[in-house]
């Protein structure tokens, strides 16, 4: 499967073991380069990879939490 181009703040928090709250709290105060759509946030795909510290290792996790229930 292939990565998103965004990632709601549900989707991020789970793959980096994290609670949504902290998610929406670093969108809130501009920790994380993320977009308004409606009333949901949205974090772009390259500002996820800034947070973990590269693509790669985004895509590591990624590919390590569809395997795992």
């Amino acid at each position: 499967m292939q990565s998103p181009a965004f990632y709601t703040p549900e989707e991020l928090a789970r793959l980096l073991k994290v609670s949504e709250e902290t998610i929406r709290r670093m969108c809130r105060t501009q920790e994380l380069e993320a977009r308004k759509v409606g009333r949901s946030w949205r974090v772009p795909r390259a500002e996820a990879a800034r947070l973990v510290g590269s693509l790669e290792a985004l895509e590591a996790i990624d590919h390590l939490r569809e395997r795992t229930p």
